[in-house]
C-alpha cells in the first residue's frame, strides 16, 4: 500500500466544487431573491412630494411589512387620478391583478364603479384614528381613512394680500363672481379632477344650503373668466406661472408646504368661504382599499392594518402634504401655518353621500353644460 494518499484528478474535483457552488449560489438566488409579489395601485404622486423622493419614503415606510410576510410590494404608479385607477380595476375585474389600492377619496367611493371593485373590510386598526374621519370616508368601509387634507382656496401673497383686497379675508362667492377676481381664480375640472370636484361640491353646498339659491347662477356669472384647467398640476402651473392669477383652488396645508421649503413664513396664504360667521372649506379623506378578488385577500387586510401604523402615517405630513389620520402623532412645526380641520366647519356636513351619490350626474351634466361654449 502507499504510504501516501492517492493523488485525485484535479478536474474531477473542480467539477464537483464547481457543481456545489452552483447548487448553493441557485438555492441562496431562490431563498434571497424570489418572493411572492403583492401589488399595490396608486397614483403618480403618492409619497412625492418630499425631499427624498417616493422610492426612499415607501422603502422606510413598508420594509419592516415586506420582511414580516416575506414578501416584495409592487408600488404600480398609474398615470392619472385614482378615477384612473377604478378604471383599471374594472377593466382587470374577470383577474384581478392588484391586492389593495390607494387614492381612491370619499366622493369617487360613491360611484357604483369603485364599490364594485373593492372588498369591504373592517380593520381592527380602526380604533386608532377618529371616528368622524371613517365616517366622513365611507362608512360601508370599502375604504380605510389613509389621509385627509381641506380643500380651500390659496394665494400668493407677493401679488395680493387681505390689505390689497380685504375681502379675502372673509371670502364669498360673491366676491369671486366680480369680473377681477373671476379672472384672477383657476380651478380644476370637476370631472377630471379631486380638488376640482371637491370646489365644484363646496360651491353646490353653500348655493343649496347656506344660501336657498340655484347654484348654476355662479357658474353662469363666472363662465367667461374663470379659468378652469384639466387637474390640479394643471391649474398650479398656470397659477404660479401668470401673475394676473391669483386665486387657486388647492389644498389647506400649502402655507405649510411654502414654509417648510422656503425655510421662512409662508408667501402663500389661504382664503376659505365665509358665511353665517364662520369659515367652512371642503374635507377630502382619501383611502386604501381591498380589491375584490385580489390575488392576496388576507395579505391585503394585513396591509391596511399595517397603513394604520406610525411607521407608515408619520411619513404622511411631509411626503403627501395631507394630515395623517393618526390624530396621537406629533405634526412637523411647519403644520402651524396648515388650517386645521378644528379651526373650519366642513362642508361636507351640508351634503351627506347619500345626496351626493344620487345627484352628482346630473350635477355634472348641468355643470358641462353651463360651461360648455355654444
Amino acid at each position: 500500500m502507499s504510504e501516501y494518499p492517492v493523488r485525485r484528478d484535479p478536474k474531477k474535483i473542480l467539477g464537483v466544487i464547481a457543481i456545489v457552488v452552483i447548487l448553493v449560489v441557485a438555492t441562496y438566488g431562490i431563498l434571497t431573491y424570489w418572493k411572492p409579489r403583492f401589488v399595490v395601485y396608486t397614483y403618480s404622486s403618492f409619497m412625492d412630494w418630499g425631499d427624498e423622493g417616493a422610492d426612499v419614503v415607501l422603502n422606510r415606510a413598508f420594509a419592516p411589512f415586506e420582511e414580516m410576510y416575506g414578501i416584495e410590494i409592487d408600488f404600480v404608479i398609474l398615470e392619472g387620478d385614482a378615477n384612473f385607477i377604478v378604471s383599471k380595476l374594472n377593466a382587470e375585474a374577470a383577474n384581478p391583478v392588484a391586492d389593495v389600492i390607494i387614492g381612491i377619496d370619499n366622493i369617487l367611493i360613491l360611484q357604483e364603479s369603485a364599490r364594485n371593485v373593492l372588498e369591504p373590510y373592517i380593520s381592527p386598526n380602526l380604533a386608532l384614528i377618529n371616528k368622524t374621519l371613517v365616517n366622513a370616508l365611507d362608512t360601508n368601509h370599502y375604504l380605510t381613512p389613509f389621509d385627509f387634507g381641506l380643500v380651500t382656496l390659496i394665494y400668493s401673497m407677493n401679488t395680493i394680500n387681505t390689505t390689497t383686497n380685504p375681502e379675502l379675508a372673509n371670502l364669498t362667492f360673491s366676491d369671486l363672481a366680480d369680473p377681477e377676481l373671476a379672472s384672477a381664480l383657476v380651478t380644476e375640472d370637476p370631472n377630471l379632477s379631486s380638488p376640482g370636484l371637491s370646489f365644484f361640491l363646496s360651491q353646490i353646498a353653500i348655493y343649496e344650503k347656506i344660501l336657498d339659491t340655484d347654484w348654476t347662477t355662479w357658474w353662469d356669472t363666472v363662465e367667461e373668466n374663470i379659468d378652469v384647467e384639466e387637474g390640479w398640476t394643471e391649474a398650479w402651473s398656470a397659477w404660479s406661472s401668470d401673475p394676473s392669477k391669483h386665486l387657486l383652488v388647492s389644498y389647506g396645508t400649502d402655507p405649510a408646504y411654502s414654509a417648510y421649503y422656503s425655510g421662512t413664513s409662508p408667501d402663500t396664504a389661504i382664503a376659505p368661504f365665509y358665511y353665517n360667521n364662520e369659515h367652512w372649506a371642503w374635507m377630502q379623506v382619501e383611502g386604501v382599499g381591498l380589491v375584490k378578488n385580489g390575488p392576496n385577500p388576507e395579505l391585503g387586510k394585513a396591509f391596511i392594518d399595517y397603513c394604520l401604523n406610525q411607521s407608515v402615517q408619520q411619513e404622511v405630513a411631509l411626503n403627501q402634504w395631507m394630515f395623517p389620520v393618526r390624530a396621537d402623532l406629533p405634526l412637523p412645526s411647519v403644520f402651524d401655518y396648515a388650517i386645521h380641520p378644528d379651526e373650519i366647519s366642513v362642508l361636507n356636513t351640508l351634503l351627506n353621500s347619500t345626496e351626493i351619490a344620487t345627484n352628482l350626474q346630473t350635477w355634472l351634466q348641468q355643470y358641462n353644460s353651463v360651461m360648455t361654449p355654444g
